[in-house]
């Protein structure tokens, strides 16, 4: 009996797999921003030629560049594709390297924390004062609620590395 309590999943588990998940769906998303900036932009010039243009397009690729890089922060984060500073860590010995890493992984918690709450609070002032691009006329409370969300999700994953040191919470 004992062994089938310990063969189910935990909470952490789960809790984690539902977080890589909605990573991946994040990096998906990313790259489909990047496609929509590209695609834009390049049926923009080609229509300019004839004397025409996209509408917005301006507007457009500036909130697709802003989803993409949003987007793809939980996901370089979670395979630790940052650049690390390795001076700080070359001279620290292994234990010094550890209080480093944990250090800067408690300053980041604190950080996106911060950042979150910053920009739910934007995004409800810009929902409530009813701003929008100025071409398109497209709301655009949505984008800091957006990056509250990825900050939310940063949190997370400073988390896992925090108590994971030296393991990615995702693999490249």
């Amino acid at each position: 009996m004992r062994e089938n309590m310990n063969s189910g999943c935990s909470f952490a588990e789960i809790f984690f797999n539902v977080a890589r998940r909605l990573i991946l769906f994040l990096a998906m998303l990313s790259g489909l921003a990047i496609f929509v900036m590209i695609a834009v932009t390049v049926t923009d010039i080609i229509l300019r030629l004839f004397r025409s243009g996209i509408t917005g397009a301006y507007d457009i690729v500036c909130l697709a560049g802003a989803a993409a890089l949003a987007c793809s922060l939980p996901y370089v984060t979670a395979v630790k594709g940052h650049i690390a500073i390795e001076f700080f860590y070359q001279k620290a010995g292994r234990t010094g390297r550890r209080i480093l890493d944990s250090s800067f992984r408690l300053f980041l918690l604190v950080l996106f924390a911060f950042l979150a709450y910053r920009c739910a609070g934007y995004g409800l002032y810009l929902a409530s004062t009813g701003q929008v691009m100025l071409t398109l006329k497209v709301p655009v409370f949505w984008l800091p609620f957006l990056l509250s969300g990825v900050f939310v999700l940063l949190i997370i994953i400073t988390f896992y590395h925090l108590v994971h040191p030296g393991k990615g919470m995702i693999k490249p």
